[in-house]
């Protein structure tokens, strides 16, 4: 580390987070290093409070046609984003830079062929040359010694890394486990016979969470996210999402009121709970058995039953950011953890799955393993992990 300095970036849907990271030996892992700098997209002249994606459907088929368009708002929205990364970074190195600079950056959204750019995302604007605007304007800011940056990585499979390689990750010593995380949207992450294994590499046999269908009408990421929640709880006290940001009503507030006995929040907690039940298990069941039967946002795609890691099971399933912080709280386990694995038990034990693979997660009276199921200690997993991927493939270069 002292021929370096190694940053990670995380940029969200409305802010990017920007922190140094130190490398510790015998054995190998990473640490977070304070102060974490986060720079809100809305700091910038250039954000457009009122900004709507176009729809996700229109921009898959667009990509699947390999005839995206890049709009004049959401070329406008990058800028806002851009601004926010220079800042960021710019405020974390300093003015006195004297040694190499080396840079992870992870995002959420599908990528470009080139991986240098966002070609589809739920909760932003595309960018589809965001790496070569991001280095056009680092250029001005005069960092000689700062290296290119290789790709953008998925924001999903950097909170992975970071759960595997962080000195408090998650899945440091396991060798297969299900990360789970909420922040505005879903991160999905695996890590399967030691090594961690992206959802796109898995892409013919297991889906991301924002792609599966709860029902025709609601997606499990319309459920379980944290726009989600704060959505479904306007819903029922007549306030939109614009409404609830400025109140300050998140998910924590949400269930701060379930334990008040309000009606609207103990409705919108018990739903949440019931569908992140089902989407672990049906995790369980994709890994062990496959799980063709998956209702997915794309009608014709179909998830094959065979895959290389059929029979597998998850030794730890990791519940990270926004969720995980409300998992890991005493108050709240009547809400979430408490439900969650007595209907995800109950799941299990009644289910066709061969008796191997039940035995691996339930106990001998058939209650779900208490350790089966841990909260993230990593609240910044996913700069993280792209500090770890860019550490790793500038070791390699």
């Amino acid at each position: 580390m002292d021929d370096i300095i190694l940053i990670g970036i995380d940029g969200g849907a409305s802010k990017v987070l920007v922190h140094k990271v130190d490398i510790l030996t015998n054995p190998m892992r990473f640490v977070a290093l304070k102060p974490f700098i986060e720079v809100t997209y809305n700091s910038s002249e250039f954000n457009n409070p009122k900004f709507k994606p176009i729809s996700l459907t229109r921009q898959l088929m667009e990509r699947k046609k390999d005839g995206m368009e890049q709009t004049n708002k959401e070329a406008n929205q990058e800028k806002a984003i851009l601004q926010s990364f220079i800042k960021a970074i710019r405020t974390i190195l300093g003015n006195k830079v004297n040694k190499d600079v080396v840079v992870g950056i992870g995002l959420p959204g599908l990528k470009t062929a080139d991986k240098r750019g966002i070609s589809a995302m739920a909760n932003g604007p595309r960018m589809p040359k965001f790496l070569s605007n991001l280095e056009k304007e680092l250029k001005k800011e005069d960092i000689p010694s700062m290296h290119s940056i290789y790709a953008i990585g998925s924001d999903a499979d950097y909170c992975g890394l970071g759960e595997q390689w962080g000195d408090d990750g998650g899945m440091r010593g396991i060798s297969s486990a299900y990360y789970f995380g909420v922040g505005t949207g879903i991160a999905d992450a695996m890590l399967l016979d030691g090594k961690s294994v992206a959802f796109d590499d898995c892409y013919s046999w297991i889906a991301k969470t924002w792609e599966m269908l709860v029902s025709k009408d609601e997606s499990y990421e319309d459920l379980l996210s944290a726009k989600g929640i704060q959505t479904n709880y306007g819903k029922l006290v007549g306030k939109s999402l614009d409404d609830m940001e400025e109140e300050e009503i998140y998910p924590w507030q949400i269930y701060e009121y379930a334990l008040n006995e309000d009606e609207a929040a103990l409705a919108v907690t018990s739903k949440t709970a019931k569908a992140l039940s089902e989407l672990f298990y049906h995790r369980i069941r994709t890994l062990a058995v496959g799980a063709p039967e998956t209702q997915l946002l794309i009608e014709d795609r179909i998830l094959e039953t065979e895959h290389e890691y059929l029979g597998k099971i998850f030794d730890r399933i990791v519940v990270g950011q926004r969720l995980g912080d409300i998992w890991d709280f005493k108050d709240f386990i009547p809400l979430l953890l408490d439900p969650v694995n007595e209907k995800l038990g109950r799941m299990i034990h009644s289910s066709d799955l061969p008796a191997e693979i039940k035995s691996a997660y339930l106990t001998k009276t058939n209650r779900l393993r208490d350790d089966l199921i841990i909260n993230s200690e990593l609240r910044h997993a996913p700069a993280l992990g792209a500090a770890v991927d860019a550490y790793l493939q500038w070791i390699e270069q």
